[in-house]
């Protein structure tokens, strides 16, 4: 009897497990795959949406929403993958340990400008004072520049909104702070680590790399950055006929440039996993492998991403 009792026991928690099993595969294809944060790297999960459905089988919900807003939400178990591009910072590895970063790919952030300026290059030591409104006039930083009425000469900044993975990128190797205006969608830079005061030059914000483009298209003196990786996929689009990828100190964006580190504004674009939600685990799993297959790495090579490895 006591052989049979134990032989029960063992069928039934071989039962127990085994639905848990299924009821997990069930669950992973009853919904579509919900991935959500960083603009960037929405824009190259939108390029591989149709192998991603292959390979799970789902329908795949891609929402740009900011690094920021995405690392909460999956740290909040409200999506399936967060994605950002940056990696977490000590405080948000503290605070959500359960967090798994999985590097998709490296991309840069590229400053553009429209080519009626004639600029093609600046050094990082002038864009920081560009946007920090010490230089305030497209005349006052390259001899090149064509003669421009006095509305025209004036530089007018743009910046990702402070909740994208590629702002912080900015703010680290141009050395800034910034500070919100109330109730508005501009911000006022200073250099880091100094007591002075806070540029009185206005930065105006945006959130999708679109954005960014169409304002440096219309608008002969604005200055913007954004992802290398978007803007390179439109490489013989005519939306971008009227911009100007500028070379930082001496150096051009390419893929070979962020491959030798010569190319400075480089960042990873990341995805986060939850490793407290079986869900977010499994699709995290089935993702890491996915994007070290060779296919979808040559694909990424070949939009503008340096894959990794």
């Amino acid at each position: 009897m006591h052989f049979r009792a134990i032989q029960t026991i063992l069928l039934v928690t071989s039962s127990l497990i085994a639905c848990k099993v299924t009821a997990l595969e069930e669950d992973l294809n009853a919904k579509p795959i919900f991935i959500a944060g960083s603009t960037s790297v929405s824009a190259l999960l939108i390029d591989l949406k149709s192998e991603l459905s292959q390979e799970f089988g789902n329908s795949i919900q891609i929402r740009p929403m900011g690094s920021d807003k995405g690392i909460i939400a999956i740290a909040d178990n409200v999506i399936d993958i967060g994605t950002s591009s940056r990696y977490l910072t000590k405080d948000e590895q503290q605070r959500w340990p359960f967090l798994r970063q999985i590097v998709l790919a490296q991309d840069a952030i590229t400053f553009f400008v429209n080519k009626n300026l004639n600029i093609d290059e600046l050094s990082t030591s002038t864009l920081s004072a560009i946007y920090q409104g010490k230089l305030a006039k497209w005349s006052d930083v390259s001899p090149h520049t064509p003669k421009l009425s006095s509305k025209n000469d004036e530089i007018l900044l743009f910046s990702k909104g402070t909740t994208h993975g590629s702002f912080d990128v900015f703010l680290e190797y141009l050395q800034l702070d910034y500070i919100k205006e109330p109730d508005s969608n501009f911000i006022r830079l200073k250099n880091a680590g100094n007591r002075g005061l806070f540029s009185e030059q206005k930065v105006e914000l945006y959130d999708q790399f679109n954005q960014a483009l169409g304002i440096v298209q219309r608008i002969q003196n604005a200055i913007a950055y954004d992802s290398y990786g978007a803007i390179t996929k439109l490489e013989n689009d005519r939306r971008i006929n009227k911009v100007s990828l500028l070379a930082i100190d001496g150096v051009s964006p390419s893929i070979e440039t962020i491959q030798s580190g010569e190319y400075a504004f480089v960042r990873p674009l990341v995805l986060i996993v939850n490793t407290q939600s079986p869900r977010s685990k499994k699709i995290g799993d089935k993702l890491a492998v996915f994007i070290k297959s060779k296919k979808i790495q040559q694909k990424m090579l070949d939009i503008g991403y340096l894959p990794v490895k």
